[in-house]
Parts: C-alpha cells; sequence; structure tokens
C-alpha cells in the first residue's frame, strides 16, 4: 500500500473528508435551501420539510433527532467504522446549519437552484469518499438492502418522491419543482466529485507480444496485469488480451510503454467510476 493509500485510509483523512463535506453540504442548506424554501433529497429532505411546517426546533436539530432512530437501527447492520464515521458525519452537519450565520441572496430562483445542487453536490460527494457518509438515507439504504433486498437507487428514488409528494400538500407547488430540479444537479455534482476522486481506467491490450507487453506495464509502471485468452472474430485466431488499470494521470505514459513495445498493438481504453481491491480502493 503506498502513501496516499495509507493516507486515504487514516482517520485524520477521513475526518478532514466528512467535515469539509459537511460544512459545505451546511452551508448549501443554510445559505441557498432553507431561504428558497426548498427541499432537499434524503433525512435532510424529511427534516426540511418538518421544520417548515413546525419550525420550533430549529433544521439542524430536526436533523440531529431524525437521524437518532436511524443510527439506532443501523448499528446492527452497517460496519462500526462506518457506524462511526458516518455518526460523526451526521452530528458535525447538524451542527454547522445551526451554526452557519449567511444566506445567499438570488433575484432568481433558477440561480439558486444551480447554486444549491452544486453545493450540495460537492459536499455530498466529498463526504462520501471518506469511509463514511453524513448520515440518514446512505444507513437506511444499507439496512433496506441487507434486510428487504430493496436496491439501494430503488428506495432512495421512493424516498425522495414520498417526501417531494407530501411536500406538495403544504409547500408551493413550484418550489417542490424546484427542488426536484435542485436534488438532479445534486446527483450529477455527486457523482461528478466522486469521478475526479477515482479517476481510473481501464486498459484493454490486444498485442503480438502479450507477455512483453505485461512484462514493461509491471517494471515500468509497477501495475498488476491480467491475461485474457481470445479469438478474432473474423480470422478466428487466439490471441491474448492484456488488461491493467492505472488512474488517468499515468496514462499517457502507459500508451507510450505500450506502443513501444509493439506499434502494432490495439488498445481500448474505458472510463471506470469505481475500482476496489488490492492496490486502489478497499470497500467500505
Amino acid at each position: 500500500m503506498n502513501r496516499f493509500q495509507k493516507m486515504s485510509y487514516s482517520i485524520p483523512w477521513n475526518i478532514a473528508l466528512l467535515t469539509l463535506g459537511s460544512f459545505l453540504t451546511a452551508f448549501a442548506i443554510k445559505a441557498v435551501v432553507i431561504p428558497n424554501a426548498f427541499l432537499p433529497s434524503g433525512i435532510s429532505g424529511l427534516a426540511l420539510l418538518i421544520y417548515y411546517i413546525f419550525s420550533f426546533l430549529s433544521s439542524g436539530v430536526w436533523i440531529f433527532l431524525l437521524n437518532i432512530p436511524i443510527f439506532l437501527i443501523g448499528w446492527f447492520f452497517v460496519s462500526k467504522k462506518f457506524f462511526f464515521y458516518s455518526l460523526y458525519g451526521m452530528v458535525t452537519l447538524s451542527g454547522f446549519i445551526d451554526l452557519i450565520p449567511w444566506t445567499l441572496a438570488f433575484e432568481d430562483k433558477w440561480l439558486a437552484v444551480l447554486a444549491g445542487g452544486i453545493v450540495l453536490g460537492a459536499g455530498s460527494g466529498i463526504a462520501l469518499r471518506s469511509l463514511g457518509s453524513t448520515g440518514g438515507l446512505g444507513v437506511l439504504q444499507i439496512v433496506a438492502r441487507e434486510k428487504m433486498g430493496i436496491r439501494v437507487g430503488q428506495f432512495g428514488m421512493v424516498f425522495n418522491a414520498i417526501v417531494l409528494g407530501v411536500g406538495t400538500v403544504w409547500l408551493n407547488l413550484n418550489d417542490v419543482l424546484y427542488s426536484l430540479a435542485m436534488i438532479f444537479i445534486a446527483s450529477s455534482a455527486t457523482d461528478l466529485v466522486q469521478g475526479l476522486f477515482n479517476q481510473r481506467k481501464m486498459v484493454l491490450i490486444v498485442t503480438s507480444f502479450p507477455e512483453d507487453v505485461s512484462g514493461a506495464i509491471m517494471t515500468r509502471h509497477g501495475r498488476g496485469t491480467t491475461l485474457l485468452n481470445a479469438r478474432g472474430g473474423y480470422t478466428g485466431q487466439e490471441r491474448t488480451v492484456v488488461m491493467t488499470v492505472v488512474d488517468s494521470f499515468r496514462l499517457k505514459r502507459l500508451e507510450s510503454t505500450i506502443f513501444n513495445v509493439d506499434p502494432a498493438a490495439f488498445v481500448i481504453i474505458e472510463s471506470t467510476f469505481s475500482v476496489l481491491g488490492k492496490g486502489f480502493s478497499v470497500p467500505r
């Protein structure tokens, strides 16, 4: 395990990611979402809906209170490392929401939708690159998957649909629709931020010199390779395909190595969302 990988699994690094992610999420909620009566996704959305209806408690307190039973349930179904990191993320999120004093004023609500979605997504994406989360829906999704076999995406979609549906009764319909657009932007921003943290490329190399190419990759780049048996669809000839995974920063150097060994090689480069296992990310 290299120095960066050791750092990424250390407690200070994960605390830093959760703190920054929680702050950005809280800033978006306090400065953009609440002033415009929007609803974010997840437990925060449900908590804000309750806050808009019953405002005798602060929004941060509502988020904290709704997360308590979820974490009590989650104790039995998620790893203890994920549990405690997520508990920290949830507490800091709730605290930041009540402590942040700023409000951003937008003349156009679509600008608020855009700004809120981007900052929410960035905060969520950064927090999710840690070994925890900011609590809430992430814990429930794991429980639903483990106990009821419900896919994570399906559970989140149904949950958010219910919250937004109830929101149409108590809130302005236009604000609920704005919220839907903001959630979509936040989801896209989350995926983008996570991709920036883990830009890996799967490289497939069809070559007449698989052993030489494989050896050069392992020697010059320190990356493992896998040799796959293949057959040409037109010629029917048996070939060996070399597969490896590298980060985007090493890609050009890898290409140079491949074509120095075999100028006639055929190279396929595929973007990957996540790579788990030895030498890359470790499952949470």
